[in-house]
């Protein structure tokens, strides 16, 4: 493991410096100048010599999977998929390195589509998918990483052939995912990922401005029978994009999330009920010259077993790209709040709850954090020495909202109970991230990310700082 991270580190020392060297050279003379373009010269042939051996071997798959006619032109078949393999190593993530809970996680997942294609209006689409799991500890073999060959989507969509009625109609299995997926995602970094059994309306009645009308149930795996959607757990939304100038765009939504289930325990001991929550807020993004912004909020309100809810949630994101640099860095800031209960016996639930979210992608690499009873500030600086590849480094500041409430990971569940009187500093998170898009067949993502325990983990128990390592190569066909 140490090599490893002794690796890493060097590495991204290398690429620092080049990048230093780099700058130098774009304010040097003009041999400077034109030494720096002969190692992008260079830098381009080599990855384009990667392109073309790769695109060699993704022939014959382009050649199997090309469209095919059925009948006439009109009614077309293609198959297609994606395998992707991602080696994890885990160091401390219970943060006790007293007890043995490293693992090296084999994470294999196979998807294979079919697209059946009537004509402009009708399409029909299923996906199959099979998620394996080769890992030393039980529960890196659980559901959540595990979910041998499924039928994961399959759906039809009408699209209107009247101009006068921009609408189209989605019914079956599908992914919903809107805005940055900070409340609705597809969570596709998971192994197993997130679908829903859902009928969707999309009525696009200008070309800057569109919404979408949902009625879903969240597919829950089965290890044993083919997955099947929670009918108890409801979940309806709106959804809508407003483009009122090129480059900015405004988001309004509302999400109803209905739970029937009558034994959801309220704050109040023996108080029993269901869930009846209302998320509304907008999204706010845009770029204007080198600079971009981010904008999200969100109220809750309803009840939880008669329990009242009023909860909030604030992302607040701003960027500027230095585009007359070599490798067109990017320096950003970022700050998440999501809103935690101060007094969980006065029967008012103020937890926020995060929905079905992506979070993996803001939240710190680890996924120690969710947008629930959570403070985080993030800075990030990004790095493009080539057009198909990205560098980012990024460092994240996590605070609890409240010591009152609970420290929630990525989905939602408890790691560390609520402690009254401890510290609200969770800790730190480096990421260093490497993306390499070879080409439309094959990508490669590297990381490194290093968790530095806080105060509030020293306060409730075992404190040992966490490591984590992975590799994932997708190919796509």
């Amino acid at each position: 493991m140490k090599i490893i991270y002794v690796l890493l580190i060097v590495v991204m020392g290398v690429t620092t410096n080049l990048y230093a060297e780099n700058v130098k050279e774009q304010f040097a003379v003009d041999s400077g100048v034109a030494q720096q373009e002969s190692v992008a010269r260079l830098l381009d042939r080599s990855l384009q010599s990667v392109d073309d051996s790769v695109g060699v071997l993704a022939k014959p798959l382009d050649v199997l999977f090309q469209p095919i006619s059925i009948w006439d032109e009109n009614i077309t078949f293609q198959l297609s998929g994606q395998y992707r393999y991602r080696l994890e190593l885990r160091d401390d993530f219970n943060f006790n390195d007293a007890r043995f809970e490293d693992d090296d996680i084999h994470l294999m997942r196979t998807r294979l589509n079919g697209k059946l294609q009537i004509g402009p209006y009708l399409k029909i689409f299923a996906q199959a998918q099979d998620a394996e799991s080769f890992a030393g500890r039980q529960a890196h073999k659980s559901r959540a990483f595990v979910n041998r060959l499924d039928l994961r989507q399959l759906y039809g969509e009408v699209i209107s052939p009247w101009e006068d009625i921009p609408v189209s109609v989605k019914v079956g299995r599908q992914e919903l995912s809107y805005g940055d997926q900070r409340f609705v995602g597809a969570f596709n970094w998971s192994n197993v990922a997130r679908v829903f059994d859902a009928v969707k309306v999309t009525v696009t009645p200008v070309s800057w401005f569109n919404f979408d009308i949902f009625l879903s149930q969240v597919v829950q795996v089965n290890r044993s029978q083919p997955d099947s959607s929670n009918h108890n757990d409801n979940f309806y939304g709106i959804y809508s994009t407003l483009k009122p100038f090129q480059e900015h765009l405004i988001d309004t939504f509302l999400f109803i999330r209905h739970n029937q289930n009558r034994g959801i325990v309220g704050e109040v001991p023996g108080r029993l009920g269901q869930l009846k929550e209302y998320t509304f807020g907008n999204r706010f993004k845009g770029k204007k010259w080198n600079f971009d912004y981010g904008l999200e909020w969100a109220l809750q309100l309803g009840s939880r077993a008669h329990d009242e809810i009023n909860a909030w949630a604030l992302h607040v994101e701003a960027g500027y790209t230095f585009k007359d640099c070599p490798w067109s860095p990017r320096l950003s800031f970022e700050y998440n709040h999501g809103s935690g209960d101060s007094d969980p016996t006065d029967g008012k639930n103020e937890n926020f709850d995060n929905l079905f979210p992506t979070n993996h992608m803001h939240y710190g690499y680890m996924d120690f954090a969710s947008l629930r009873n959570i403070e985080n500030i993030k800075l990030a600086f990004d790095l493009k020495p080539h057009k198909k590849i990205k560098l980012t480094t990024a460092y994240h500041w996590f605070f609890l909202d409240t010591t009152n409430s609970a420290w929630f990971n990525a989905g939602q569940g408890v790691i560390r109970p609520r402690s009254p009187g401890a510290s609200n500093t969770i800790g730190q998170e480096l990421d260093l991230t490497l993306k390499w898009n070879m080409n439309e067949h094959l990508n490669l993502f590297v990381g490194y990310s290093h968790f530095n325990a806080g105060a509030f983990i020293k306060d409730t128990g075992a404190s040992d700082n966490a490591n984590f390592f992975y590799v994932q190569s997708t190919i796509n066909f």
